[in-house]
């Protein structure tokens, strides 16, 4: 006896189309879903990296002093921030200084505070440490080395 050949498939079923159909369906209904939630990550993400931007500013800013003078003039200051720009929030930057904590130095505190796209509070700080050295003679000593 002879074993008849296999029938070969010819293709998919209507069953299977529509079963893949349904997979692909519920994939991209859970993308459209998660759309939101990653634009309001990306739109916090891009909020934050500007306060920090504008805090990192002002320590640099304080830093390029020149004269002994630009040391002593390094003082508390407030002030607000409007960044070009569509849909960009207000960003209100305090600076506090502590000239008593550390003799020959200032410290910095910079924070940056605004309300996120949903209205919560947000804040960002950073905090450094100014030497009343004048930029121009720290270079000095490190080339008298």
């Amino acid at each position: 006896m002879t074993n008849p050949l296999p029938r070969r498939q010819r293709g998919i079923t209507l069953i299977e189309a529509l079963l893949a159909a349904l997979v692909l369906a519920i994939g991209a209904l859970a993308l459209l879903r998660v759309q939101p939630e990653l634009r309001r990550h990306a739109e916090f993400a891009r909020e934050r990296g500007s306060a920090l931007r504008l805090a990192q500013q002002e320590i640099e800013d304080l830093r390029g002093f020149t004269t002994r003078a630009g040391f002593d003039a390094i003082a508390e200051r407030a002030f607000t921030v409007e960044p070009d720009g569509l849909g960009s929030p207000r960003y209100a930057l305090v600076r506090r200084v502590d000239a008593a904590a550390w003799a020959g130095a200032k410290v910095v505190d910079v924070s940056v505070a605004w309300n996120d796209a949903q209205g919560e509070p947000q804040q960002v700080r950073l905090a450094t440490l100014v030497a009343a050295q004048e930029p121009a003679l720290g270079a000095l000593a490190l080339l008298s080395r």
